[in-house]
């Protein structure tokens, strides 16, 4: 059996949940109250994939401004990137244009959009949000797909990596 590493980027805006989501997708276990991410963190998650054993290192950025200048040097050599922003919080959206153009400056990695924290959805903020996000898949050849989780309930969060691992692998 072949065993490979392969780096994928986790980015959004501080707060939209990169560190629960991964928790949740690494651990299977929910934190109520987590520390913001200073700098850049790492979670690791081993899966077969045909013959291969491969070892999947998701970075974790901090999403504060203040971190922004020396997230760069983290990004290269990524294969793919998650970019998350709160269904709760409108302005979360308004920043994953950043985030992919961030991300696109070290070539066009394919990438995961991913609203969280639909467990706290209304519905009227949830299409707005859902129509805008569809909009992303049509403007930007990069994005793959879009999909909606809950770190909390554990809803749909092994299912976006599986459909980029997918999506990534068969390219």
């Amino acid at each position: 059996m072949i065993a490979s590493t392969v780096k994928i980027i986790v980015a959004g805006d501080g707060g939209t949940g990169k560190t629960c989501f991964l928790q949740r997708l690494i651990h299977d276990e929910f934190r109520m109250e987590n520390e913001l991410t200073k700098g850049v963190d790492f979670f690791s998650k081993k899966i077969k994939l045909s013959d291969k054993e491969i070892n999947f290192v998701l970075w974790d950025f901090a999403g504060q401004d203040q971190f922004e200048e020396i997230l760069d040097c983290f990004i290269e050599g990524s294969i793919a990137a998650f970019v998350l922003f709160d269904l709760t919080r409108v302005k979360s959206f308004e920043s994953v244009q950043k985030w992919i153009l961030k991300l696109k400056r070290f070539g066009n990695i394919p990438i995961m959009l991913i609203g969280t924290k639909m467990d706290l959805l209304n519905g009227e903020k949830e299409s707005f949000l859902d129509d805008h996000a569809n909009k992303f898949l049509e403007l930007h050849d990069n994005v793959l797909g879009y999909v909606k989780i809950s770190s909390k309930t554990g809803e749909n969060v092994k299912q976006a990596f599986e459909i980029l691992i997918d999506r990534v692998s068969s390219k």
